[in-house]
């Protein structure tokens, strides 16, 4: 995903409450990371690993991820957010 100009911090601040409630509150998220790109500051790239379908649901549906969403989309460039599926990769069930 990509900031608006200006809306870095914000965009960070937003997605570490994200982080905080599937700490607390989602045993089935196994990760949940969110990464900066060195030569880009204003884009951030997730990484979210789920114990199955139904955890992965449980977090999209939360009051956290409903609350959130509106705020992540005025402070993200439209289209910019994109689910990204593991095709190859180590330690997963693909």
């Amino acid at each position: 995903m990509h900031a608006k100009p200006g809306k870095r911090a914000d965009l960070l601040a937003l997605l570490a409450e994200l982080v905080e409630a599937a700490e607390r509150d989602e045993p089935g998220t196994l990760a949940y990371a969110f990464h900066t790109v060195d030569d880009e500051p204003d884009t951030v790239v997730s990484y979210e690993l789920f114990v199955d379908e139904d955890a992965l649901a449980q977090h999209r549906d939360s009051d956290v991820v409903a609350s959130v969403l509106p705020h992540l989309r005025a402070v993200t460039e439209p289209g910019s957010v994109r689910r990204l599926v593991p095709a190859i990769g180590k330690g997963l069930a693909l």
